[in-house]
């Protein structure tokens, strides 16, 4: 769940660019984006040296039972270290980046998810579009540290419907909560009932403010469009609009729109769920996906968007599931090849893949990665590498790019299964790709 501050960064040894703005977004929306892959990328890398350098490390009983190892060359793609790269593993969050492909595959990165307000009688409904940053707080920037993506603000949302309902003569409402953009079960399989606690995830809904949470430091609500149309009567109240009740209904033909309010675009909602791991965000554009794939905004539905996907940019699928957006279940199954092969792609900006690319955590300085990298064994990689971490009981996994001291770039993934303790498989993934990078391999002197 979001949500941290995090200040613009500039990679170094990385070039960064910014295209051209897409008219639908503003121009303080500017996406960063990493310019792909050139084709004299440095001197090409010995994989007899990086596999004599890398075995000690992937083989050791730290990385898990269970656990494979990818390490290929963005620009050709050719295999540099190849430890069960074939074999399924359950793949906790790296499971966003599939995830992230398939919702920008099938809604694109410039598209808004709406909240909207309408009335019919003296019915006021809430109608959720699938935003998962809607809030009734306002963001909390600091000196040198704004808030991204911006929250999506519940308040000018009722500002904006009181100003209508008081234009109208009306005074007092009943409000309906309206969460039908989403179908199916809001609870992932296979997710222990302790998950629903503030940081881990709440029951996904089309409707959600807050993260969920009831009061500012309260527990996770079992029902969150309810608790959304709760908090979104005390606003019209304060504003001088009574509400009857707030209960379920479904905004119909016959209603008239009151109001609206427009999400962060989708490239900014995948840099925050991969950066910063957000879980919420991460299930709610897996619904989206679905939604927008034809396949159904609900569990089943997202993992057959991205199954559809993946199939049609030609990435391989097989032995893999998709049961939830998050990673949070441990009955997805991903290959350390299939995460390299989207890496790839969003290294070399294909298939409108780049905001994987851009929104991974770097190494030592943003997001999940922000602690990591930092020993004096595994420093090398910090500032080099970007990355989506992965952990659950048991599991720990890393999928990312990095440049090695050759000059060239690697797109990596590394999962470790039934691991004593996810911890040392982190530690031990940070030395694997620490190594990797430092190697060069050939090389072609220090950096």
């Amino acid at each position: 769940m979001r949500r941290s501050l995090v200040a613009a960064v500039a990679v170094t040894g990385l070039a960064l660019g910014v295209p051209a703005v897409a008219p639908s977004v503003a121009q303080d929306q500017t996406p960063e984006v990493l310019e792909p892959v050139a084709k004299d990328t440095g001197q090409e890398q010995d994989p007899g040296q990086i596999a004599g350098l890398l075995n000690p490390l992937a083989t050791n009983k730290k990385m898990g039972k269970q656990t494979g190892t990818l390490i290929v060359d963005a620009e050709s793609g050719s295999t540099l270290y190849d430890n069960n790269g074939s074999t399924p593993l359950i793949p906790a969050s790296t499971n966003k980046i599939p995830t992230a492909v398939a919702v920008l595959h099938f809604a694109g990165p410039n598209r808004t998810l709406q909240t909207t307000v309408t009335r019919s009688g003296n019915s006021v409904f809430l109608v959720g579009g699938g935003d998962p940053l809607l809030s009734s707080r306002p963001d909390k920037p600091t000196p040198g540290n704004p808030v991204y993506p911006r929250s999506t603000s519940m308040r000018k949302l009722a500002a904006d419907t009181v100003a209508q309902l008081k234009s109208q003569g009306a005074t007092k409402v009943a409000l309906k909560v309206d969460d039908s953009f989403f179908d199916g079960p809001s609870w992932g399989p296979g997710w222990p009932a302790d998950y629903k606690v503030p940081g881990i995830v709440a029951p996904v809904s089309a409707l959600i403010v807050n993260d969920g949470k009831v009061g500012t430091w309260g527990p996770i609500t079992d029902d969150p469009a309810i608790q959304a149309g709760q908090v979104f009567a005390a606003l019209l109240k304060a504003k001088g609009i009574a509400v009857s009740g707030v209960s379920r209904g479904r905004s119909g033909n016959d209603t008239q729109e009151l109001a609206s309010i427009s999400s962060a675009p989708i490239y900014e909602l995948v840099g925050e769920a991969l950066t910063d791991s957000d879980n919420q965000t991460a299930e709610n554009l897996f619904r989206v996906a679905g939604k927008f794939a034809g396949t159904g905004a609900s569990f089943t539905g997202g993992g057959q968007a991205v199954q559809k996907a993946l199939d049609e940019l030609g990435i391989s699928t097989v032995m893999a599931q998709f049961k939830d957006g998050s990673g949070l279940s441990r009955e997805n199954r991903l290959t350390p090849s299939i995460l390299t092969d989207i890496l790839r792609r969003t290294v070399r900006s294909e298939d409108g893949l780049w905001p994987i690319a851009s929104g991974l955590a770097v190494a030592g300085v943003t997001g999940t990665l922000q602690g990591r990298f930092t020993s004096l064994d595994t420093d090398d990689a910090a500032g080099w590498l970007r990355g989506k971490t992965g952990t659950l009981n048991y599991v720990s996994a890393l999928a990312g790019f990095v440049q090695s001291r050759s000059g060239r770039v690697m797109a990596f993934a590394s999962i470790g299964n039934e691991a004593k303790s996810a911890f040392e498989t982190a530690a031990q993934i940070d030395k694997i790709m620490a190594a990797a990078a430092e190697c060069g391999c050939p090389g072609v002197g220090g950096r």
